[in-house]
């Protein structure tokens, strides 16, 4: 019967749309908007963008809100194709909520086609037994003939290239499949597709993969985050982080899959993190084991390549944020994964143990990483101080170090401090305590001025991980990672004992290393870094998923 409907509704719709659109000539072909780095195909994909430009046309509000004109455009070259039977089926039809029931449904609706708006016939297309989706597959294929969309989207090429240049230029030493295929001990590298679309006005990032007989289609489609210059831009932060989980689904499902009866006795652990999950899309206990390994997975992947204190700052910490509590035995396991390859040569071999990292948890672990969750979330505000706030406010308290080991520099950063409090008028009045007094003090009624390093000053040393930057002797850890010594840090952050209050934090890897900041211009941003008086970064801290990440 479903056979029989599927042909009548094509036949009405053969109707509906003149003979001519069928037989009419393709025009012109679409030109190939790709790069290769290191086997990953990075491209602006047709398929993609057609369904887009049907979205905007058809006033569909799920675009990408970021400036691009683009958009605009689009609108001008194919707006006098709306009255084309493919919009009247959409106001008949909505896209969300009848014909695609989830929002990434439209991504694997295209990627089941050809370029030329056929159903594919190397892989399994479910959508093609779907008599409205293959109306509207129908309908968008003679939409793309009679506006000559091809022409259009070439006529864009020069924005693709550039886009794809740009985030070329930003993946230095990029090798991502060959690395994520070795961790997780995959063969038949030639045969996995690593595939990267730039997703110019999508609404989130999508993972879809594709098995076939002789391989497997793994995906990426990103969206940007902002334009620079007319420019689509990735944050390449959370552009790793996307690929890597994305990519390592392939990998951590069914090697969960194959042993799922394990996981289902370990249930119980969903209901603590139950609604945070849930408001994540992961609804049950077996998707939210499948996406802590894969979150796992892609922070053993940044640990491995831009160090510990980054993966751990950027993307461990951030993930704890929005509450992956079993991330951190997850991630104590594949650390000893890592260390033991030629016991363990592939994922699945390792499995026993992440079973047994899983099983081992208590609820005095779950009660400290809960803690942990909610420690990480604070402060509860939308906008944080910057460096300079604290030049306007009064009852100013100054905090400085008793625990320095660099003696020297520690009498050269009082010295300039002391200096420093009595040029400045607001601060002249403000009184000073040592660290280890501040830490018995009720200051909830103070602006604090801190001083010194983060292991010299015990206050600040206690209160820097509220922080979302890093300072070791050997790098600073923002939205970057900062190698070297030299370097000094202000921070602008709030009073611990009342957000109201502002914080100003003058730290670095040395006490000498922040004498005579003044000399350069500072005080806008929510954290400064400088080396022997040049700003290498001014950055903000900003609140995502709850969680203060530095920008």
């Amino acid at each position: 019967m479903r056979k029989i409907t599927a042909t009548f509704l094509c036949l009405v719709l053969m109707s509906f749309v003149s003979r001519s659109a069928f037989c009419a000539a393709p025009g012109a072909k679409y030109k190939e908007n790709k790069l290769v780095l290191n086997g990953v195909n990075f491209s602006v994909d047709p398929r993609i963008e057609l369904f887009h430009t049907m979205e905007v046309l058809a006033g569909v509000p799920v675009t990408n809100f970021i400036d691009l004109d683009y958009k605009q455009k689009m609108v001008d070259r194919l707006s006098p194709f709306k009255t084309h039977p493919l919009f009247t089926y959409l106001r008949r039809n909505p896209l969300y909520g009848k014909l695609f029931t989830t929002i990434d449904g439209p991504i694997w609706f295209m990627l089941h086609m050809t370029p030329e708006l056929d159903w594919r016939k190397d892989i399994p297309v479910p959508e093609q037994q779907n008599p409205a989706l293959d109306s509207l597959r129908i309908l968008m294929k003679d939409f793309s003939v009679k506006a000559d969309y091809a022409a259009f989207f070439n006529s864009n090429s020069d924005l693709y290239q550039i886009s794809l240049a740009t985030l070329a230029y930003n993946l230095p030493d990029f090798d991502e499949k060959n690395r994520l295929m070795d961790y997780c001990g995959a063969k038949e590298k030639a045969k996995t597709q690593f595939n990267v679309i730039l997703n110019f006005l999508g609404w989130g990032n999508f993972g879809p993969r594709i098995f076939k007989k002789d391989g497997a289609e793994l995906y990426a489609v990103i969206a940007p985050d902002k334009t620079a210059i007319r420019v689509p831009t990735f944050d390449v932060r959370s552009l790793y982080k996307l690929l890597w989980h994305e990519f390592a689904h392939s990998f951590a499902n069914p090697a969960v899959e194959k042993v799922q009866s394990q996981f289902e006795p370990m249930s119980h652990l969903l209901e603590p993190i139950r609604e945070s999950m849930k408001s994540q899309a992961y609804d049950s206990w077996l998707v939210v084991v499948k996406e802590h390994l894969t979150e796992a997975i892609a922070c053993r992947m940044a640990a491995l390549k831009f160090g510990e204190a980054a993966a751990d700052m950027n993307y461990f910490r951030y993930q704890k944020g929005m509450r992956w509590i079993y991330l951190t035995p997850l991630i104590n396991a594949l650390k000893v994964y890592e260390a033991n390859r030629s016991t363990y040569p592939t994922l699945d071999s390792f499995m026993p143990k992440i079973i047994v990292s899983l099983k081992s948890v208590g609820q005095a672990d779950i009660d400290r990483w809960m803690a942990e969750t909610e420690q990480i979330r604070k402060p509860d505000l939308t906008v944080i101080p910057t460096v300079g706030d604290i030049y306007d406010r009064k009852n100013i308290l100054f905090i400085y170090a008793t625990g320095e080991t660099d003696q020297v520099a520690d009498r050269k950063l009082k010295d300039f401090m002391n200096k420093f409090k009595n040029q400045v008028g607001v601060l002249k009045e403000a009184k000073m305590v040592t660290d280890t007094v501040a830490l018995t003090m009720d200051l909830s009624s103070y602006n604090l001025s801190v001083w010194g390093t983060p292991w010299g000053n015990k206050f600040l040393e206690k209160y820097m991980p509220q922080i979302p930057l890093r300072i070791t002797g050997e790098q600073v850890v923002a939205e970057n990672t900062y190698s070297g010594s030299g370097y000094g840090v202000l921070i602008g952050w709030v009073n611990p004992a009342n957000p109201q209050n502002t914080m100003a934090v003058y730290t670095g890897q040395s006490p000498a290393d922040v004498v005579d900041f003044n000399q350069i211009m500072n005080g806008s941003g929510n954290y400064h870094i400088f080396r022997n008086f040049i700003t290498i970064r001014q950055g903000s801290f900003n609140r995502q998923a709850q969680t203060w990440v530095a920008k």
